[in-house]
């Protein structure tokens, strides 16, 4: 029996220059399980699966975005996040239009919220390569915010390829030429390589600040996203025309072979009164024919029963019709074989009506019969 494809957790590194290739950790039972460098980093049974991916994270270099520490006293926690985040926009370099910021509240009213902020095209350019690499769900977290805020001084820490430097108000790369003059004679505390493994697992599953926010929050696929609603929409509507092109061809289908019947009654009739020219006046026509001569009418029913009992053998044809005094129909048929006219007397006798038939006739190349149709 197959084993089911194992979901594995990714934490992924982007590196500060973009030629560079990503570092990553793979993730299972809450446990580092491997590292390495570069894009391929499922396992190599599970390569190209979606399904394989499980919780994803993107840890952003401190360069990708500029954190702000602002403090709004008076106001609520919810308040100041708020307040906090409109002026972290009002004192970031752009068109704030332009610009996406988002705030780690902080845990009283009087302390700190950090507001991270970045461009809108740097989160189209992250989201677009979290999706062509198969972690489109991935969350957003600045590197930073992986370390613990230090009561005093700086505390360092690798993250990814780099080494993070992170105070009480500020954080920045340790490798940036201005990270000296910022440190100054001030105490940094290095922390060792296994507490930010335990700050990324926790991380992993609650970030400390996701960018995917607002308009750059990730939406699960749904059964019913716009694109599987277009395709629906358009199956329904090619269902619903070729619906109405048989329509259609059903009524053009049944007009014709109403219009044939037609013609069939009228040269019918046309063998009891020539003056009859359209099926409208044929019954009419026929039954005051009849009545002038004392029959009892019934002259439709009986052809109707006749017309649809030839239909048993197209070969057949009436070469003469009159109706008697007592409102019987005489018919004389004409066919090739008498096979040919037995299917339509015995067609016009499971219809109902009752038949008598004389011997059928050789006449030159065709067989004649008569018969009368009565009720």
């Amino acid at each position: 029996m197959g084993r089911g494809v194992v979901k594995h957790d990714y934490i992924i590194f982007l590196p500060a220059e973009r030629e560079a290739q990503p570092s990553w950790y793979r993730v299972a039972d809450e446990r580092i399980v491997r590292r390495g460098r570069g894009t391929e980093w499922l396992p190599p049974e599970q390569d190209g699966e979606q399904a394989s991916v499980g919780d994803a994270m993107l840890v952003l270099p401190p360069q990708a975005t500029t954190l702000h520490w602002i403090t709004c006293p008076g106001m609520t926690v919810r308040q100041g996040a708020a307040a906090a985040r409109l002026m972290a926009l009002e004192g970031s370099i752009g068109e704030a239009d332009q610009l996406h910021a988002v705030v780690a509240p902080g845990e009283t009213p009087d302390a700190p919220h950090i507001v991270a902020v970045t461009s809108q095209s740097a989160m189209a350019l992250w989201l677009d390569w979290a999706r062509d690499h198969g972690i489109e769900q991935a969350s957003f977290v600045p590197s930073a915010m992986l370390l613990p805020a230090p009561e005093d001084g700086f505390v360092s820490a690798p993250v990814g390829a780099g080494q993070v430097v992170r105070g009480a108000d500020t954080a920045f790369d340790a490798a940036e030429p201005f990270a000296p003059l910022v440190i100054g004679e001030a105490a940094v505390t290095r922390l060792p390589p296994d507490n930010i493994d335990d700050a990324l697992l926790s991380a992993l599953d609650e970030p400390p600040l996701d960018l995917r926010q607002g308009a750059f929050a990730y939406r699960a696929p749904t059964w019913f996203d716009k694109a599987r609603l277009a395709r629906i929409g358009t199956l329904i509507g090619l269902i619903l025309l070729v619906g109405l092109v048989i329509s259609l061809i059903t009524i053009i289908r049944l007009n014709a072979e109403a219009s044939r019947l037609d013609s069939q009654t009228v040269a019918l009739a046309q063998t009891v009164d020539p003056s009859v020219t359209d099926p409208q006046t044929a019954e009419a026509r026929v039954a005051a024919l009849l009545a002038a001569r004392g029959g009892r009418g019934g002259f439709t029913g009986m052809m109707a029963g006749l017309m649809t009992a030839m239909q048993a053998n197209p070969n057949v044809v009436v070469t003469s019709l009159s109706q008697g005094a007592d409102g019987s129909l005489r018919v004389q048929l004409a066919a090739n074989r008498a096979e040919e006219i037995n299917d339509v007397l015995i067609a016009i006798q499971e219809a109902g009506w009752r038949i008598s038939a004389n011997a059928v006739q050789q006449r030159g190349a065709r067989l004649i019969a008569d018969i009368m149709v009565v009720r």
